[in-house]
């Protein structure tokens, strides 16, 4: 059986085939890349698009910020492929809906002050020592987030923004 199986693998039409298959795999698989090389983005919600970037870093915060939560169980669950799929898709969900959310108040004209920002800054605790804002703590967390002031400020930018609309949502609920 192993013989006949060894003369089939040795005929020419089955490497032909199989070079077929072989390179089309390999066309299918890069042509992203060659042929959508433009399209660097993780996912477009309406016109703007969440970049490849954006979403490894909100992956990566999650991924961290479970490390620091779960400890030793974490590697366990790392190495869950299905676990790990589920969490990148999970991330991605969340920039999605984070997008929408962003969208709709631009519609809706709800928008945070640089002002309001700085003092929500100010205004966290785990950025403060003895009840006042330090700035090297707050540096050395975002070091540890890998963010920078900038990308900080925009992310509490749009959840406050975010906060805003769910507030006045509710609001209107309520009345």
């Amino acid at each position: 059986m192993m013989d006949s199986l060894r003369t089939a693998a040795n005929s020419l039409v089955l490497k032909i085939i199989f070079g077929i298959i072989i390179v089309s795999f390999i066309l299918t698989g890069v042509s992203g890349y060659l042929i959508g090389g433009g399209n660097n983005y993780a996912a477009k919600v309406n016109d703007q698009e969440i970049s490849r970037g954006q979403f490894e870093n909100a992956f990566n915060s999650e991924r961290n910020r479970m490390q620091q939560q779960l400890g030793d169980q974490y590697s366990e669950l790392a190495a869950n492929e299905g676990y790990m799929k589920t969490l990148r898709q999970q991330v991605l969900n969340r920039l999605i809906d984070e997008a929408l959310l962003d969208q709709y108040a631009r519609e809706l004209k709800l928008g945070i002050s640089d002002e309001q920002v700085k003092q929500a800054i100010f205004a966290t605790p785990a950025f403060q020592v003895d009840g006042k804002f330090d700035n090297s703590r707050y540096n050395g967390i975002l070091n540890q987030m890998g963010m920078t002031a900038d990308q900080y400020a925009q992310a509490l930018r749009n959840q406050l923004t975010t906060q805003q609309l769910i507030n006045g949502v509710a609001g209107t609920i309520l009345c």
